[in-house]
């Protein structure tokens, strides 16, 4: 990029890509001994994916979708291992929550047989990519391309007119997930938003005013970040339930499986409106 021709708009989004792929190359390294690393790892790439999504109409799409197609595809690879530390994480705090001693051993009962498959997970994951080397590896050419990109033709008003329809889509997907209840679609409703959240928050870095056809955003970014995080309670209980499902499934002798209660949400969900 030639610094007379780059915008400002366009050279904080490019500093703001460099410094989520060095996060995401970061994470990569620490993976292999830190289950945190997955999660870290997984949230840049949610982040430099929500910036591209914004600039991809600006930069355009045949610079932008290459990119966003790898780091899609390095998102996925890791959402196993995540999913598993889900469950654990949300195993763990029901066992935590437990009312009766009995209910307490069963939890923990289920706890090691849920870590064994996930150590099953990682290790299976090791050998694919020791060291996670080619993960990293993929990580850092994705930073060189992303340096690449034509971030000089990038204006606060691309931004905004990308912010408008990621808007349109967490409406959407917030109204079919409201008449239909299904889990997917649930899942649609709460990754719209997430997006939006994350698309927000690089507003807030880069300096650019939140508008929506030329007015301020009507939905305060503290309560999208309210309803994620309920969407993502909903989703970590929908994927500890399916791993003792699938868990039950696959013993020879049943072992007694902790009673399912109701988890205290200390707020119901609010539609954004």
């Amino acid at each position: 990029m030639s610094p007379r021709t780059t915008t400002r708009t366009g050279e904080r989004a490019a500093a703001l890509a460099a410094y989520e792929a060095r996060a995401l190359v970061a994470a990569l390294a620490i993976t292999p001994g830190e289950p945190a690393g997955v999660h870290e790892a997984r949230k840049s790439l949610r982040r430099l994916r929500s910036l591209l999504a914004l600039a991809r109409s600006a930069l355009g799409k045949e610079a932008v979708d290459p990119v966003d197609g790898e780091l899609r595809a390095l998102t996925k690879s890791l959402s196993a291992l995540r999913d598993g530390q889900v469950v654990l994480d949300t195993a763990q705090r029901m066992a935590r929550d437990a009312s009766t001693p009995d209910e307490t051993a069963n939890w923990k009962a289920l706890l090691a047989l849920l870590s064994r498959q996930q150590e099953h997970r990682l290790a299976e994951a090791l050998r694919d990519d020791p060291g996670f080397v080619r993960r990293q590896a993929l990580a850092h050419r994705q930073a060189e391309r992303l340096r690449q990109l034509p971030w000089h033709r990038l204006h606060g008003g691309d931004l905004r007119n990308a912010l408008a329809r990621s808007v349109q889509r967490q409406e959407r997907a917030q109204a079919t997930a409201l008449a239909s209840g299904r889990v997917d679609d649930l899942h649609a409703w709460r990754r719209r938003s997430r997006r939006l959240r994350m698309q927000l928050a690089a507003f807030r870095k880069l300096r650019v005013r939140r508008q929506v056809h030329g007015h301020p955003l009507a939905v305060a970014p503290r309560h999208i970040a309210e309803l994620v995080d309920q969407l993502g309670l909903l989703q970590d209980l929908a994927l500890l339930q399916q791993a003792l499902v699938t868990l039950e499934q696959a013993q020879a002798r049943a072992i007694p499986v902790a009673k399912r209660r109701r988890t205290a949400i200390h707020s119901p969900i609010h539609p954004l409106t």
